[in-house]
């Protein structure tokens, strides 16, 4: 016969077990169902973002050779001055061109090269010529020139009558596009790929698909599920797939299409060991937690049953117990005396602890989700900054260099700059208010218009006075950008700049201390529409240096909240005379650290700093190849 204390054990080991065991089963598959749709629903905002960024790419591809086509030259028809201008813009085409070029209404072209020839046959040039289209994107190539993968990007040239006279179209290469696919970072593996409206691969950080996998041909070069990917894809919709490398490895795709496309998509690729691992693991720990608890409490039954007529051994135990953290014992006691009193305010006790410590948990988790999530942010902020130096191999005489350290996982400082068509720089820097993320989303916002206004407006007043109207509109939370923009001409040295309450740069003349750029008091961006700003100018001969910052160099604090300030910048900087941008840069950032000895940022840290090295070449561009 069995005892009480051994029918105990069995029928709560029992129980116990049954229970868990569904507890656990229950667990996993929630935890499979929300882990992972999450890690897809991430990775399908990161998408949406990097396919709207190829769109606008591509969108301002379009509106540069409309820009082209829309020249007096272009809508005169006149093929040899048509010829001698395109052979004379050369040198002066965007780097992602290949070549541009013109055809007449008979399909005969003349390109920047002054190749001749015929591409009536073309799909693009029916598209417009024979289909009445404004503007058309072909699907890649490889150039028979170059070698390079290429797309061709047309439009409609129409003479003064709106008549039809012939087309001005430019080969993009498709290295753009490769970059961005290999700047996508998921996991410890996840990469990014592109993929025409044919299903033929034109992007992937594998040299050896680009151009030459197609989707709809996965069968043949040893790949499984590639085909029905391939007709998801080519349905135009977001979506996502599975499916089989030749060397067996099973892989997810997620993928979203590129607005402003034929038809191209941009995807997502991840093991899907990896899109697993963390669940696994998760649950692997919830069922050795699971485990332990049934072991406690079998230990706690035995305990109670062998002492079930001894109240006090059964409390002392019982505080034992919940010592050990096993905060779910709770104590029976029905003496009618100050024992039971005790076991009721320990029973209270144990509650709300296991309360507090719930409670503790679950910020615990929230705070890690909101961190990774920042981790995350600051890693696609931090790619949408320039990150190569020096920037331009093409410009010998021209030396540049800038970071930018948030104070926060994400900050609302940024610096760009970029080779405008002319052949000039463009730079700027700026400081958004606030911190965090609204700070840093309102940073995208200007980069992004300040970017378009400079390709459209051929005048800083004018793009800093349409971007303020940008910012102005719809601005309920009140926030405001502090900007310095300025257009350097390598080959005379002229700047041409305009500040929005921005610090003052520091400049240093052939060597000299550095001082304060004169720049003239102007209001903040955003903060009134309409203001009016004005631009000045100076020189910058080989041997100056421009020296821009944000407020979070002369604000920097250390443990005293003693402030870095102004004289102590220029101290430094002049120490720092005659050595390289990149040099003045480390060596201001070392000053800093030096002066704060360890104390937190309170803002955001940014610098950039430009010379010229010495005369202008005569200048040079890339080859370009014959028309495709």
């Amino acid at each position: 016969m069995r005892s009480i204390r051994a029918k105990m054990l069995i029928w709560f080991g029992l129980t116990l077990g049954v229970l868990m065991t569904a507890f656990g089963f229950i667990t996993y598959s929630s935890i499979k169902g929300s882990v992972i749709p999450l890690t897809r629903d991430l990775s399908q905002e990161i998408l949406k973002a990097r396919s709207a960024e190829i769109g606008r790419l591509i969108q301002g591809y379009q509106s540069e050779v409309k820009t082209i086509a829309h020249r007096e030259h272009m809508r005169s028809g006149d093929f040899e001055a048509i010829r001698r201008d395109l052979v004379k813009r050369e040198h002066t085409l965007n780097p992602d061109f290949e070549i541009l070029f013109f055809t007449d209404a008979r399909g005969r072209y003349i390109t920047t090269k002054g190749a001749v020839g015929n591409v009536s046959d073309r799909f693009y040039w029916k598209e417009i010529m024979e289909q009445g289209k404004e503007y058309a994107i072909s699907d890649p190539l490889i150039s028979k020139s170059t070698g390079e993968s290429i797309f061709v990007v047309a439009n409609v040239v129409t003479n003064e009558k709106g008549e039809r006279i012939g087309i001005a179209a430019a080969t993009v290469l498709l290295k753009t596009l490769s970059r961005i696919a290999e700047s996508i970072h998921i996991g410890e593996s996840g990469v990014g790929w592109v993929v025409d409206g044919t299903g033929l691969v034109v992007a992937h950080p594998n040299p050896d698909l680009p151009m030459k996998l197609n989707l709809f041909q996965g069968t043949a070069a040893g790949y499984r599920g590639l085909e029905e990917i391939g007709r998801m894809i080519a349905e135009g919709e977001p979506g996502q797939g599975q499916f089989i490398r030749p060397d067996g490895t099973r892989l997810v795709t997620i993928f979203n299409p590129i607005p402003n496309t034929p038809g191209w998509t941009f995807g997502i690729l991840m093991p899907q060991s990896e899109l697993m691992e963390r669940p696994e693991k998760l649950m692997s720990r919830i069922i050795w937690l699971m485990a332990g608890m049934l072991v406690i409490v079998l230990i706690v039954v035995a305990v109670l049953s062998r002492t079930f007529t001894a109240p006090i051994l059964q409390l002392k135990e019982g505080v034992n117990v919940v010592s050990t953290g096993n905060l779910d014992t709770v104590l029976d006691i029905r003496t009618g005396d100050e024992i039971q009193a005790l076991a009721e305010a320990f029973n209270r006790m144990t509650g709300d602890l296991k309360e507090y410590i719930s409670n503790l948990q679950r910020v615990t988790r929230e705070k890690e989700r909101v961190e990774n999530d920042l981790r995350v942010a600051n890693k696609i902020q931090a790619s949408m900054l320039p990150r190569v130096f020096p920037p331009f191999h093409e410009m010998e005489h021209l030396d540049l260099y800038a970071v930018m350290e948030p104070a926060r996982e994400v900050g609302g400082d940024f610096f760009d700059f970029f080779i405008l068509e002319d052949k000039r720089l463009c730079f700027c820097i700026g400081d958004v208010s606030g911190k965090g993320v609204p700070a840093a989303l309102f940073m995208v916002i200007t980069m992004t218009i300040l970017r378009n206004q400079v390709m459209l407006n051929p005048s800083l007043e004018q793009v800093f006075h349409q971007t303020n109207a940008m910012l102005c509109a719809d601005n309920d939370e009140n926030m405001f950008v502090t900007l310095f923009m300025g257009i350097l001409d390598p080959m005379t040295g002229n700047l041409e700049y305009v500040s929005a309450g921005h610090n003052p740069p520091l400049v240093s003349y052939g060597g000299k201390d550095f001082e304060f750029l004169e720049v003239a008091p102007s209001l903040v961006m955003g903060g009134m529409n309409g203001y009016a700003y004005h631009s000045a100018t100076t020189v910058i001969r080989p041997g100056d240096v421009l020296f821009l910052y944000t407020d979070g160099v002369t604000e920097a604090m250390n443990w005293n909240e003693e402030l870095f300030g102004d004289s102590r910048t220029v101290l430094e900087l002049d120490a720092l005379k005659g050595e390289p941008v990149r040099g003045v840069i480390c060596g201001m950032r070392e000053a800093i650290d030096r002066f704060t000895q360890g104390a937190p940022a309170s803002d955001d840290i940014t610098m950039l700093a430009i010379t010229l090295t010495g005369p202008a070449p005569d200048g040079s561009d890339i080859s370009q190849g014959p028309v495709e």
